[in-house]
């Protein structure tokens, strides 16, 4: 095996798989990247058992063959290379020599017949979907996902299809239990989805890095990414690179009856004045006690934070209201990421009393909302 290629190609595909190799592993080939070459280019490839990602890219092919290399060392020895030419080639020990200008290094791999196969999937099983709307989809959900391990069944985002007035819709829903998240977009129909499937957080996670930057989440010309659901895979496939996770067993929760459907205090807010508002009250406030006590009344709304170690602070804003007041508490780190899920300027805070969820909305936006349970302060 042996080819070159430029530094920083190669650079920006072993970072991409850095959060994926397991570091502390009794299975030393998951800490590895297994490196592929053929006349199409390289393809690399790591895997944590659960998530795995496939990354291909040209490069200049003198032979064939395939290594296994440690992902980590490997990155940490081509970022401080000279940006220019790598020659990389396979030694008969399973070792690789690595050549850069006038640096040489002989790095130690295993057998890469030990990597772990991937599921393998035929090109009928996927379905087109916009690469904008994933990455939008995504990053409106995952931030609401738990990271408990013991709640398995809430560590990953919910995806499932459904069809209203002959449109069909994806559905994605997020929750760890105090807030949850959720946004319908247009799409098309997923087999084998009848109940849908839950898709591990950081599964997603990688799946947004091949989604590529997508700022204002504005639709691009041929943005499509290319998705399927196999037993139990959820496979993305863009070009020749593919990121695949296995899915979480397990039933996520009826998340409709969470869903206030009587807030009948709406208080229309500037999107940009609440979160900076937010953030200045949230510096008096701990890591154990994040809350936030809100009091509204007719235009007007008194932010406050108390802490028995820094002390107390308080802000009084104009806000869109006219109704009975009401006094509530909220997680301000909550609030605070629901709102940089939101682009629209406006955005609407729906409340029944201080016992109710409280519903966030973005105005001239159908199709997105996140709740948050209150808190008593």
């Amino acid at each position: 095996m042996e080819f070159s290629i430029h530094k920083k190609d190669l650079l920006r595909v072993l970072a991409m798989i850095q959060s994926l190799v397991e570091r502390r592993t009794t299975i030393p080939v998951l800490s590895n990247t297994l490196i592929q070459a053929d006349d199409t280019g390289i393809t690399l490839t790591a895997t944590d058992l659960e998530t795995a990602t496939r990354l291909h890219f040209p490069a200049s092919i003198m032979v064939h063959g395939q290594a296994s290399l440690s992902a980590r060392k490997f990155f940490e020895i081509v970022r401080e290379l000279d940006d220019s030419e790598i020659h990389f080639a396979k030694q008969d020990n399973n070792w690789v020599t690595l050549t850069c200008k006038k640096s040489t290094f002989h790095i130690a791999g295993i057998n890469p017949e030990e990597f772990p196969p991937l599921p393998t999937f035929d090109d009928q099983d996927f379905r087109p979907f916009s690469a904008t709307q994933l990455a939008e989809m995504i990053e409106r959900t995952v931030f609401a996902s738990s990271t408990e391990e013991s709640r398995y069944n809430l560590n990953g985002v919910f995806l499932q299809p459904f069809t209203v007035d002959d449109q069909k819709t994806v559905r994605m829903v997020a929750t760890d239990g105090h807030r949850l998240s959720l946004v319908d977009k247009p799409g098309s129909e997923f087999s084998n989805l009848d109940k849908g499937v839950i898709i591990p957080r950081k599964g997603l996670l990688e799946i947004r890095k091949l989604l590529g930057e997508t700022p204002g989440w504005e639709a691009v010309e041929n943005d499509l990414i290319h998705l399927a659901v196999s037993e139990n895979n959820f496979v993305a496939k863009r070009d020749k690179t593919v990121v695949l996770t296995r899915l979480i067993e397990g039933d996520f929760p009826d998340y409709q009856a969470v869903i206030p459907r009587e807030n009948d205090k709406k208080i229309h807010l500037s999107r940009d004045t609440f979160t900076a508002c937010l953030k200045r009250i949230a510096t008096m406030t701990t890591e154990k006690g994040e809350g936030i006590m809100f009091q509204i009344q007719n235009g007007s709304m008194a932010v406050s934070s108390s802490s028995h170690d820094f002390g107390d602070a308080r802000e009084d804003m104009d806000v869109d209201y006219t109704g009975e007041e009401v006094v509530i508490g909220f997680n301000g780190r909550y609030l605070l990421d629901a709102l940089a899920a939101i682009r629209s300027e406006e955005l609407v805070l729906e409340l029944k009393d201080n016992a109710t969820a409280g519903v966030l909305k973005p105005v001239g936006e159908a199709g997105y909302l996140c709740l948050v349970m209150p808190m008593k302060l």
